[in-house]
């Protein structure tokens, strides 16, 4: 797979887990009455997030470039 590719995908699901999360935190603040399922929603984006940051990372660290030669090969 495309690792520049993987990447863009994954940082912008970050960046969207990030306007979401805050929104819903703010939803949280302001309701007066807070219920079970926007815990769950925060707590979903939360995690979509984290695997999506992992998955960036991990692709950077091991994606590397292009394979190089040996000199002398």
């Amino acid at each position: 797979m495309n690792t520049s590719a993987l990447n863009k995908i994954c940082f912008t699901i970050c960046i969207v887990c990030i306007i979401v999360g805050v929104f819903m935190s703010l939803a949280m603040i302001w309701t007066p009455s807070i219920n079970e399922t926007m815990w769950r929603g925060l707590g979903t984006v939360g995690i979509v997030f984290l695997g999506a940051a992992a998955t960036l990372s991990v692709s950077k660290t091991f994606g590397g470039g292009p394979l190089k030669s040996k000199e002398g090969e």
